[in-house]
């Protein structure tokens, strides 16, 4: 896999997250399980495993996911450049689309036929998201260590109600003491 990594031009990792790009409705999570078929699947550019790393790295940096994601992929692909070109791509398409729609939105503001078009729209990014939920919590239970921390997460946000950024900065947090303790015991 690392000789079709390095083999990417910069041309198809802007199509490639231009594709993505272009179907990405409702926020940066939608777009994982499609940006997942054509980086890992379809292009064979990174494993699974390294994609749920970016996933879980693009969100501990300020800044939409998708982007985030796609800097990281682009960067494990062809450094500065395969950034720039990944961030391009993923951004070019919903520019445009943005740009439409405030046009459109000007002239339309009191159609109805508007409002029920995007209100069509909330069952298919709730369907996206969680088929993503299900995924990560799949690959997270493989592991007692994954199964405990998905557990705990669900029960300290759904059930106790603490905030989901306490609960990302605290899992920073231990992942961090976690990888210091590790040191440490390999050190003679």
């Amino acid at each position: 896999m690392p000789d079709q990594a390095h083999a990417a031009t910069l041309g198809q990792i802007f199509v490639s997250f231009a594709k993505v790009g272009a179907v990405l409705f409702g926020g940066g999570y939608a777009m994982l399980p499609l940006l997942e078929r054509e980086v890992v699947n379809r292009r064979g550019w990174c494993r699974f495993e390294e994609m749920t790393d970016y996933y879980a790295m693009s969100q501990l940096v300020p800044g939409v996911v998708a982007i985030n994601t796609a800097m990281l992929i682009g960067h494990h692909l062809r450094g500065f450049w395969g950034t720039v070109a990944a961030t391009l791509g993923v951004v070019f398409a919903p520019f445009f689309v943005i740009l439409a729609y405030a046009v459109a939105f000007d002239q339309m503001a009191g159609s109805r036929l508007l409002a029920a078009a995007m209100s069509g729209l909330r069952p298919a990014v709730a369907g996206l998201m969680l088929g993503v939920a299900y995924t990560l919590f799949r690959r997270s239970r493989q592991t007692r260590l994954g199964l405990a921390v998905s557990v705990l997460v669900v029960a300290l946000v759904l059930g106790c109600g603490v905030s989901a950024v306490r609960v990302i900065l605290a899992g920073v947090a231990a992942g961090v003491l976690w990888y210091a303790a590790s040191v440490l015991r390999r050190r003679p």
